[in-house]
């Protein structure tokens, strides 16, 4: 990863997808992440991912973001135009506060499958989760409804991801009718040539995904920094 590149945000915006641009940097670990709290968070998101595929870069992420250009993702990513992770796989997060990208990886991961997790105070912390674990903590603000993506991403043209996000389960929310999830699962959020399917539909908690392809179609020179380049699952907190 670069310090000056440009990456597309997916939220949601009247139901469709609103593609914010933000100028990405690395961040230090922590981040100035408050204590914290005793007590059950506003979020628990767990499942089980794997990220495998081939050529430049491939991720798999589960990811909790706003309707206000802020994001929180926690996955795998092999990336060989990254000098820090040189295409072995890390844990890495990703964080987007009012359209600004940063991001931060937390040591070496496994393609395999692997329990993970994020958990999410109001007092603005997150917490990133391997195998039942907290491994880090980091600054995050969200704001109002949060909606909840399974998601793979491949870097260039011709790059190919295979990802499983497994056993999804969320709870949200602590005001009386707004805890819980909405709906379903949309999967019909596909780029580039990268597509989710739910492989249990119509399961809510416990829903699993096999998120594949190859990437098709970027413009010369671009790339999963400067183009939406995903399959996404997607479901919203109960409002």
């Amino acid at each position: 990863m670069t310090t000056k590149r440009l990456r597309r945000l997916a939220l949601p915006l009247v139901g469709a997808i609103a593609l914010g641009l933000g100028l990405i940097a690395p961040a230090a670990p922590a981040s100035a992440a408050g204590a914290v709290p005793k007590g059950d968070p506003y979020l628990l998101y767990t499942a089980s991912i794997s990220a495998s595929g081939s050529g430049t870069g491939y991720s798999s992420y589960i990811n909790v973001h706003d309707a206000h250009n802020n994001a929180f993702s926690f996955g795998i990513q092999s990336d060989k135009g990254s000098p820090q992770s040189k295409g072995k796989p890390r844990y890495i997060w990703e964080r987007v506060q009012n359209g600004k990208f940063t991001y931060g990886y937390l040591g070496a991961a496994s393609n395999k499958v692997t329990p993970v997790g994020m958990r999410w105070y109001q007092n603005d912390v997150g917490t990133m989760i391997v195998n039942h674990h907290t491994i880090g903590t980091l600054k995050v603000e969200l704001h109002g409804r949060l909606f909840f993506n399974a998601e793979a991403n491949a870097r260039l043209n011709g790059d190919v991801v295979h990802s499983t996000v497994q056993n999804t389960r969320i709870t949200v929310g602590n005001v009386k009718g707004r805890t819980g999830l909405n709906g379903k699962w949309d999967t019909s959020f596909s780029f580039r040539g990268l597509k989710a399917k739910q492989t249990n539909a119509p399961r809510v908690q416990g829903a699993t995904f096999k998120i594949d392809g190859r990437v098709a179609g970027l413009p010369r020179g671009g790339n999963w920094d400067t183009e939406q380049v995903s399959g996404i699952a997607m479901i919203a907190q109960k409002w």
